[in-house]
C-alpha cells in the first residue's frame, strides 16, 4: 500500500482534497506488492528470533511466547499473511476454472 505523509507545507486544505489524495494513494495500490511487504516483514522477525512464521504462531496461539508487543505485531502479520495468502489462492483457482481458453482437442 502506498504510503502517504504530510508535512505543515502538504497538509491537504480541505476534507475533500484529503480525500481525492487518499483514493489516488488506493487506486495506486497493488496487492502483489501488499502481500510481498508482509513477506519481508515476516522475513525479518524470523531472523530475528530463529524461528519460523508458522511455528512461532502455533507456539504464541498456545500461550508459549508471552505476550510482548513484538509477538503480538508478529502473529497479527502472521495472520494477514495467511488471509492475503488464501484469498490469493482462491483467486488463482477461479482463473484456472473460468478464465483459461477451453482446450479444442
Amino acid at each position: 500500500m502506498p504510503l502517504v505523509t504530510f508535512s505543515s507545507k502538504t497538509m491537504p486544505e480541505s476534507s475533500e482534497a484529503l480525500r481525492s489524495i487518499l483514493q489516488n494513494a488506493l487506486d495506486k495500490a497493488s496487492p502483489i506488492e501488499d502481500f510481498i511487504q508482509v513477506v519481508r516483514d515476516l522475513t525479518r522477525f524470523e531472523l530475528q528470533h530463529q524461528l519460523g512464521s508458522q511455528e512461532f504462531f502455533e507456539r504464541f496461539q498456545q500461550g508459549e511466547m508471552g505476550d510482548r508487543i513484538e509477538y503480538m505485531r508478529w502473529a497479527n502479520k502472521y495472520e494477514i499473511y495467511q488471509e492475503m495468502k488464501g484469498s490469493m489462492e482462491h483467486l488463482f483457482e477461479l482463473l484456472t476454472q473460468y478464465a483459461l481458453p477451453v482446450s479444442t482437442l
